[in-house]
């Protein structure tokens, strides 16, 4: 009897000590009962219920324990037990009260961000307001969603450890600068310069005058066809001539004649019929002289010297160079054949290939530079571009490129660029202006923010998150918010100085 009394004290003792530190460590498997509510928990002097949290975990209450506590960085140095972002499980477990933000409501940054007169505090707990929270609050300029909050100084262990770790600093730059839109284009010749000579007979070619590089004018002489097509039209023309004034002599004394009844009256619309076929004849030669590119003079000439010879000449509609050469003495052609080509290379055109998606920034008129591929190196690209302007947009998209065709005009007095020459565009789709740069390896990605790090006093580094934007080279950004002309920046080993923010992540914690 004495030994079941015993057994029976000593798991009434057992249960005693389990229910207690469930009470303690583990509330949430107690039944709803059984569980000290945050009221009894006050009056037990183990809940703040001022700041809605544990009062062993509040450190508004008691700042001390920010020495003793293992802090959240990520969440605005809020005691890692209470943070209920990283575990939500908590919020139950501690009768945590929480804001719209699912932080404790006393500790949320951004419900109680640090006010000017306020400084003293968030120094004192290490954070810094670098001002993107009240300049862009949750979200970045593009839309991408970011939790709003103070950022903790970094502190090395020594002056020294920045050194020992490769730490540098440099400086922020200032340029001026017009951003420019890259990408592939080709040349070509202006089509408006531009003309492909063929014959418009059928024939021999009895001469071609001219040779490839040669400079012509407009209506110069540029090759001699013999073509019996020429001569028949010819000889028609003045067959036709002759058939009119014959018939014009006929009808002239049919109609004396119809005027005295000498004669029967169906001779007078006998005479004009003839008359009007002869006539139609002969402007039917004429037009297929002028075809054949024979004026008024070359006509009137035909006609005094009785002229049927079988040359044609072929003469250039337009003046530029000589580019491309057929032309054969005595080989067979046809209007099919090109003899000549011959294009104005005063003037290129550039055809610039533009993603849908940056179309939107090209206009008519803007500047643009090209270079061609391979010719080009940082320290020759101003004297190897050609300049000119926008002066067409496509108005379609390309189904296999997602590309739009935009030309540009590019004088060419040197004649250096060539046609079907592959390189790269820039064209500017903004204006000149005064830029902030940084280097890009200052540069980091923090939340879809970027941000840089200021050396500060002693071994202090201070986190800020900026703005930036392509300069166009790889090397470089610009900075349009968050840095000031004068302020240096961590251009070497930045990436060491972001794990120190990023404790808690997997691998952070690399300067310690």
């Amino acid at each position: 009897m004495k030994r079941l009394i015993i057994g029976f004290a000593a798991t009434i003792g057992v249960l005693a000590l389990v229910a207690v530190g469930l009470a303690a460590f583990r509330p949430e498997l107690l039944p709803a009962w059984a569980r000290i509510n945050s009221a009894q928990a006050e009056d037990y002097g183990l809940y703040c219920k001022e700041h809605g949290v544990p009062e062993k975990f509040c450190t508004l209450c008691h700042p001390e324990l920010k020495e003793k506590l293992l802090l959240c960085p990520e969440h605005g140095n809020i005691p890692e037990d209470i943070c209920t972002k990283c575990h939500p499980e908590n919020q139950r477990k501690y009768d945590i009260k929480v804001c719209e933000h699912g932080l404790p409501e006393h500790f949320c940054p951004k419900c109680h961000p640090p006010t000017e007169g306020g400084s003293a505090s968030a120094e004192s707990a290490h954070l810094v307001n670098d001002g993107w929270c009240q300049e862009f609050g949750e979200r970045t300029p593009d839309g991408k969603l970011v939790y709003c909050k103070l950022l903790p100084m970094v502190r090395l262990a020594s002056a020294d450890l920045g050194q020992q770790i490769g730490l540098k600093a440099a400086p922020v730059g200032e340029e001026a600068h017009a951003h420019e839109l890259v990408t592939n284009a080709a040349t070509a010749f202006d089509a408006n310069r531009y003309a492909e000579i063929t014959p418009r007979v059928t024939g021999f070619l009895r001469e071609a005058r001219l040779d490839l590089g040669q400079k012509v004018k407009a209506g110069e002489v540029l090759a001699i066809v013999d073509s019996a097509e020429v001569s028949t039209a010819k000889t028609q023309y003045i067959a036709g001539k002759d058939a009119v004034r014959l018939a014009e002599d006929i009808y002239g004394r049919i109609s004396k004649l119809l005027s005295t009844n000498a004669i029967a009256a169906k001779e007078g619309p006998v005479a004009l019929s003839a008359l009007n076929q002869a006539r139609a004849s002969m402007l039917s030669a004429e037009q297929r002289l002028r075809n054949f590119r024979f004026d008024d003079d070359a006509l009137a000439e035909i006609l005094k010297k009785n002229d049927t010879k079988p040359l044609l000449e072929i003469v250039s509609p337009i003046e530029g160079t000589v580019v491309y050469r057929h032309a054969v003495q005595g080989e067979a052609i046809d209007p099919s054949v090109k003899l000549y080509t011959i294009a104005d290379t005063a003037m290129i055109w550039l055809w610039i290939d533009v993603y849908e998606q940056d179309i939107d920034q090209i206009q008519l008129g803007q500047p643009v530079t090209f270079a061609v591929s391979g010719n080009v190196t940082a320290s020759n690209r101003q004297a190897q571009s050609h300049s000119g302007n926008v002066t067409w947009i496509g108005s379609e998209v390309d189904e296999i490129t997602r590309t739009t065709k935009v030309r540009a005009e590019l004088p060419n007095p040197n004649g250096k660029l060539r046609a079907h020459q592959f390189g790269r565009a820039r064209i500017q789709i903004g204006e000149r202006h005064e830029a902030l740069t940084v280097p890009k390896s200052a540069v980091q990605r923090y939340e879809n923010v970027d941000l840089v790090f200021l050396p500060q006093k002693g071994s202090e580094y201070r986190p800020q998150r900026i703005k930036t934007r392509p300069l166009g080279r790889s090397d470089t950004l610009e900075v349009t918010w968050g840095l000031k002309p004068g302020q240096q920046v961590v251009s070497a080993g930045a990436f060491l100085l972001k794990t120190e923010i990023m404790k808690g992540s997997i691998g952070a914690g690399c300067c310690d």
